[in-house]
């Protein structure tokens, strides 16, 4: 092995491990600015984060080498196979953002990545979700990131982000040899050797290719050529691009939202919406409650959220989520119609959200725990019969 491609790959493992440490932390679950910087960096260097920071390609790329060490014979997908299939994480894509019908959590809970992800998160899997990371990883052992190639719908999300980067690998026609080494070695199965530019939606920016090149500046990373635009000119206008999407991300949630927009990854901020009770219906489940705020919980898709319920003169007048795991796009739409109704009946015993059922059933059986734990004699318990783990049975007066 050449000492560049040495460099370079002890380099990658090094963020590789720091990758799966920052998750293990939740830094990319708690912290939105963190969600910010990458997608400032997938502006504009493209999906680096797949390449070199991704907890379950970094889990592919060692049952790779694991397969290596072992002898096991490593097959490239045959073209015919690979343009069926090339396609499907877009289709994945498209299909999450745009239908709400429930069957699209059973599509989001074979997902391995996000699976992987919450088991680093210190949450239980069920044995599907151990089943399905079981099947990719070993199939990495004779595939490069089969996962990764066809089916991550957060790789297709960040490989449409960066399609305008200024910032790629260029391969110099006039210096390449045609050994087509770099192909060889692209675990996305991208004809590199046949591109000035390395553009593809599938590129993972791993520099796999750039490393295994055996001739000098004949690909490498730098700016798209542009004529007539001075390369310094370029690079300002990144650095102001990033230093903006940055500081955005800062201040605002919008751009974390995109990031989440796919609903692929957690909600990362805490919710914290107020729902007040001015039309409150009278009595309810809030009968015989001293004044206060109480906690309870309830399970959610991802796992448990955590709610506050507000009580004031024997009435529900204040709901907050104020923790809570699951996707932003069906949590958003149950939030408010839900917490809405309950104040409006003044009973959790409402009818669930269409599209949004399992952060619906969350949200009533956490009103529902903490009315009960305040004391509580006319509220319900919500039986939340959903298929699901770690359901939330305990709430406490704060």
């Amino acid at each position: 092995m050449k000492k560049k491609e040495q460099k370079l790959r002890y380099i990658r493992y090094a963020i590789q491990a720091l990758g799966i440490l920052v998750t293990i932390m939740g830094l990319f679950i708690n912290y939105p600015i963190a969600n910010s910087v990458l997608l400032g960096i997938t502006l504009i260097l493209g999906p680096v984060f797949c390449g070199w920071i991704c907890p379950f390609g970094t889990l592919q790329d060692i049952f790779s080498t694991l397969g290596q060490i072992l002898g096991i014979k490593k097959y490239k997908m045959p073209a015919k196979l690979k343009k069926v299939l090339a396609p499907l994480r877009y289709i994945l894509l498209i299909t999450t953002i745009s239908i709400s019908a429930d069957y699209i959590f059973t599509i989001m809970s074979l997902d391995p990545r996000a699976n992987f992800t919450t088991f680093l998160g210190g949450k239980t899997l069920t044995l599907i979700g151990w089943s399905v990371i079981s099947i990719f990883i070993l199939s990495s052992m004779v595939f490069e990131r089969p996962f990764c190639n066809y089916l991550c719908i957060e790789g297709a999300k960040l490989g449409v982000l960066g399609t305008l980067r200024p910032i790629t690998i260029i391969r110099n026609e006039e210096s390449c040899i045609g050994c087509s080494k770099c192909n060889r070695v692209c675990p996305m199965n991208i004809n590199v050797a046949s591109h000035g530019q390395v553009r593809s939606l599938q590129c993972i920016n791993c520099m796999e290719c750039v490393a295994a090149c055996p001739e000098k500046n004949t690909l490498k990373v730098n700016v798209v050529p542009i004529k007539k635009v001075n390369k310094k000119v370029v690079l300002s206008l990144s650095t102001i691009a990033f230093l903006f999407i940055v500081y955005t991300g800062l201040n605002s949630s919008s751009l974390f939202e995109i990031l989440e927009r796919n609903n692929t990854i957690p909600v990362s901020a805490p919710v914290s919406t107020t729902i007040t009770g001015e039309a409150a219906a009278g009595y309810g489940d809030a009968v015989g409650i001293a004044d206060g705020v109480y906690e309870g919980t309830g399970t959610g898709f991802r796992g448990q959220m955590t709610v506050e319920v507000t009580v004031k003169s024997q009435q529900i007048t204040q709901i907050e989520v104020t923790k809570t795991t699951d996707d932003a796009k069906w949590f958003n739409r149950a939030y408010s119609i839900i917490t809405s109704n309950i104040i409006k009946n003044q009973s959790a015993d409402v009818e669930v959200v269409s599209g949004a059922t399992y952060s619906s059933m969350g949200i009533k059986e956490g009103v529902a725990n903490a009315l009960i734990n305040a004391g509580g004699k006319s509220v319900k318990a919500i039986v939340n019969d959903l298929p699901k783990e770690g359901k939330g049975q305990h709430g406490k007066r704060r």
